[in-house]
């Protein structure tokens, strides 16, 4: 498998966290258990699931810690 011309929204993690968003259940994971691939769609899943999901924490400085 090649990774060229892949996007971030091409990753599992990114696919897991879209599906929760988009009203998906956990069992339509589309690859295979054990796989690297199924622990990074759950991972993203799981995650989007929480509040820190829906900041985007990257964005605004934190001028407290400063």
């Amino acid at each position: 498998m090649t990774t060229a011309g892949a996007t971030a929204s091409d990753s599992p993690y990114i696919k897991g966290r879209n599906a929760r968003l988009y009203g998906k259940q956990r069992e339509s994971c589309p690859y295979p258990d054990g796989s690297e691939d199924r622990e990074g769609w759950l991972e993203g899943y799981d995650g989007a699931s929480t509040p820190e999901a829906e900041i985007d924490l990257g964005t605004v400085d934190d001028l407290t810690k400063r």
